[in-house]
């Protein structure tokens, strides 16, 4: 799996960091701002993209999805392209796409409505949904093929679920908003120290921290050292545009 970072910040983003949005090979987790510039400055040609997901309803992940689509018809995709937005936010973005006049017979969209377990499949890549806490309804995503696995929490507050989904995983990559050691907790998130110990009771090999409040921007060096005081595999803290291969 190749994985790109397009964004890695919380909801307000800062001058290094955009809003939190993953390329994962061909698919596309949530969509904020500009993702088609983002994915042509990374190297990647967006008329490649054949999935994109929407994890949820919250303005950054899901804000940029209209102006991506119009992008893609713009520059003359013909494959069709496979949509699956989170079943609570369903019908409204299906509105906001048909008031976009993206609803067309010459541009091939498939919109998918997402549920807890539903299980995608690209090629040799598996995708599963999991169900996790946050102030709405709202999907992680565990992401597997023959020999590797990476799962993304997208955003919650510590949650069994994604230790049990993460278990043995080659990469977990856990929203961390805040920082009990700078913000406190905050409703709905996770902290870094929260991702941490999920890490360490899942046994995953590497952790990722994603999803970064502005607030930490200035402390993630001691941040990246306290979390690893509490989980022994790599702490990751990926800027924009940064690159894995799982």
């Amino acid at each position: 799996m190749r994985i790109v970072f397009l964004g890695t910040s919380a909801a307000v983003s800062s001058v290094k960091r955009d809003n939190t949005s993953l390329l994962i090979d061909d698919v596309l987790v949530d969509c904020p701002g500009n993702v088609f510039g983002k994915m042509v400055r990374a190297g990647y040609n967006p008329l490649k993209l054949r999935t994109i997901i929407i994890t949820h309803r919250h303005v950054d992940h899901s804000y940029g999805l209209p102006s991506l689509l119009e992008m893609l018809r713009l520059s003359g995709k013909k494959e069709p392209i496979k949509v699956f937005i989170n079943e609570d936010f369903f019908p409204e973005m299906g509105q906001l796409l048909n008031m976009y006049g993206l609803m067309r017979e010459d541009f091939s969209l498939d919109l998918i409505p997402l549920q807890e377990n539903h299980v995608l499949f690209e090629d040799s890549l598996r995708i599963e949904t999991f169900a996790v806490k946050h102030s709405v309804p709202n999907f992680g995503l565990k992401f597997s093929t023959s020999s590797s696995c990476v799962v993304y929490t997208s955003d919650t507050e510590p949650c069994e679920e994604v230790a049990e989904r993460a278990k043995g995983a080659d990469l977990l990559v856990h929203e961390a908003t805040c920082a009990e050691i700078v913000t406190g907790k905050k409703e709905g998130h996770s902290c870094v120290e929260d991702a941490a110990r999920i890490a360490k009771q899942a046994g995953v090999k590497n952790l990722c921290l994603v999803h970064l409040g502005p607030e930490l921007e200035e402390h993630l060096r001691e941040l990246a050292q306290k979390a690893e005081e509490i989980f022994d595999g790599r702490v990751i803290v990926p800027e924009d545009f940064d690159r894995a291969i799982v």
